[in-house]
């Protein structure tokens, strides 16, 4: 073969040889994370949301004439509770007082606009084999570990400042909620990311702000009051407004959560909140054991909370009311 012809032969051949070596040597790019949706934090729901049984309906509510019998007591934790297995071996967190009924109902609302909540229902009678207290046992919130609901699945915690939606009006409402119901109870494993095998309201993976039990009193660092309709009635909501930023009645430790909180967020979240029904808002509150003149006070000091959300403006007020 002339040496020409060598020389070019054997330049083609090194060159696809580096060409080939190059491409063995470049590392596949790396699948980008899908970008999260809205959805799996909030959906605009559907109007007339049944609020008594909730997401999981009359079918996954726990059987309050079976007994149920205690595997682990838990005394941590500002309420004490069980976990149950009942006769058809499905087994349940149990809530007890005084926890179980304001976690129910803070649940049923938030889910009522909009907002990802699991399975939980109210027993206000039930037995157990093994408790502490004789046969009937306190009221108690049931949220079944395992529920037979699109296989929900536990993944893990999120904070309110480290997630997705930082920033966004439905985080920023969700906030409000809290600080609006007295909840100060806003670390992160009260929250929890979930799967489910399909997409259910939006998304297949939730952002549930979840254990809402820190409810319908005030905020505090150490022992604030839940379900205390006195105090919830005392309690200021709004107590100004300056440089843009909504001022709350808020004594918990996550005050810096609300720094940023404007009077635009405070007016979204009290408009999807005056959206509910009457019927809806009494059947939030009985779904938690609260009926007759007790649930007409709560659900009358919420409308007064709302109504202050939607009369909010940024002329409101520029100095802080006293609390």
């Amino acid at each position: 073969m002339p040496f020409a012809r060598r020389r070019l032969v054997a330049g083609t051949v090194f060159l696809v040889a580096a060409v080939l070596a190059g491409h063995a040597q470049t590392p596949p790019a790396a699948k980008k994370a899908p970008k999260p949706s809205m959805a799996e934090l909030w959906i605009d729901p559907p109007r007339g949301r049944d609020l008594f049984y909730g997401v999981g309906g009359r079918r996954l509510a726990p059987d309050p004439s079976a007994v149920y019998k205690v595997i682990e007591i838990k005394a941590s934790g500002f309420s004490d509770g069980y976990t149950v297995v009942g006769p058809d071996k499905r087994e349940w967190s149990a809530k007890l007082p005084p926890e179980s009924s304001t976690e129910i109902i803070a649940s049923r609302i938030l889910w009522g606009i909009g907002y990802h909540q699991p399975p939980i229902y109210y027993l206000e009678e039930w037995k157990a084999d093994g408790a502490d207290d004789a046969n009937p046992q306190k009221s108690a919130r049931f949220r079944e570990k395992h529920p037979d609901f699109h296989a929900i699945d536990e993944v893990g915690p999120w904070a309110y400042d480290d997630n997705p939606f930082v920033g966004t009006r439905q985080l920023n409402g969700l906030l409000v909620y809290q600080v609006m119901l007295g909840n100060s109870d806003l670390k992160p494993n009260q929250n929890v990311v979930y799967t489910l095998s399909r997409t259910v309201e939006g998304a297949r993976r939730w952002y549930v702000s979840r254990d809402l039990g820190q409810t319908f009193g005030r905020t505090g660092m150490m022992g604030a009051p839940r379900g205390d309709i006195d105090v919830f009635e005392q309690t200021p909501f709004i107590t100004g407004v300056a440089n843009g930023r909504v001022q709350f009645e808020y004594h918990g430790r996550y005050d810096q959560l609300f720094d940023n909180i404007t009077v635009a967020d405070v007016n979204w979240i009290c408009r999807q909140l005056s959206r509910l029904t009457d019927r809806q808002l009494a059947d939030a509150f009985r779904a938690g054991g609260y009926t007759g003149p007790l649930a007409n006070r709560f659900i009358r000091r919420l409308k007064q909370k709302i109504a202050e959300g939607l009369n909010l403006t940024s002329r409101s007020s520029t100095e802080r009311r006293p609390s």
